[in-house]
């Protein structure tokens, strides 16, 4: 099979997302096509965790990537929450206890930046992560994606050991974190499509697409941001 660019993977990352949404907002629980869109729906948020990765790698500057994920957890929560819970927040708790997709990412991104640093020993490291980790029980998705986004780093140049790393962790994490939400197990399950994601992952080149103006170079690095609370802000308006 062709290998697939970072621009390519992440399409098919929105994709899906639009795909698991639109089972959320529109199709009835129980139902196959509810349950089918949902399943290749999980795949885009590993996929996400992984070009947190990639770009924490490779970034120039960690501050404006940080600032990014920053000015987009501001702009997407107040929209995810009125997506997801169909009023505006009466409770500064309950806003602040139920965080978007991109808080999780943040907080990955944190996760990073402390493991790395080396001016911590492994002590103040491991601390540091447990709290920062901790935190992530507050937002979209939950422990599981800065555990994905760790995986996807240190591993990044084992394919095998971040294989098997990221599918044990799936398997027993997600049913820890969400399986008390559903009516049975057999309901949790399309939650495992997240391990779809190691397809488009596994036949990834390694490349991103050189933007030859600098319009589409800021296409490319805003276009994802903004489509995550612009599509949840329009399949609200279309289904109230």
């Amino acid at each position: 099979m062709k290998k697939l660019t970072a621009t390519q993977i992440k399409v098919i990352a929105i994709i899906a997302m639009t795909l698991d949404h639109i089972a959320y907002t529109f199709l009835p629980a129980g139902t196959a096509p509810h349950y089918i869109m949902h399943l290749v729906g999980k795949t885009t948020a590993p996929i996400m965790c992984f070009f947190l990765a990639e770009g924490f790698r490779y970034t120039h500057d960690k501050k404006k990537y940080f600032l990014r994920l920053l000015l987009f957890a501001v702009i997407s929560q107040p929209i995810y929450y009125v997506y997801v819970y169909r009023t505006a927040p009466t409770s500064i708790l309950h806003f602040m206890r139920n965080m978007s997709m991109i808080v999780s990412l943040m907080l990955s991104f944190i996760c990073l930046l402390i493991l790395t640093n080396e001016k911590l020993n492994i002590t103040a490291k491991g601390i540091l992560t447990v709290i920062t980790v901790s935190f992530a029980q507050f937002a979209d998705w939950g422990y599981i994606i800065p555990v994905w986004t760790v995986i996807f780093f240190f591993f990044n140049k084992d394919k095998y050991k971040k294989l098997a790393t990221f599918i044990v962790a799936t398997i027993i994490i997600l049913p820890v974190t969400f399986l008390k939400y559903y009516d049975s197990y057999a309901a949790f399950t399309f939650n495992y499509g997240a391990l779809l994601a190691l397809i488009p992952i596994h036949f990834y080149s390694g490349k991103r697409e050189r933007s030859s103006t600098p319009l589409k170079k800021k296409i490319n690095r805003w276009f994802f941001y903004v489509y995550y609370p612009v599509h949840m802000m329009v399949l609200y308006l279309i289904g109230t």
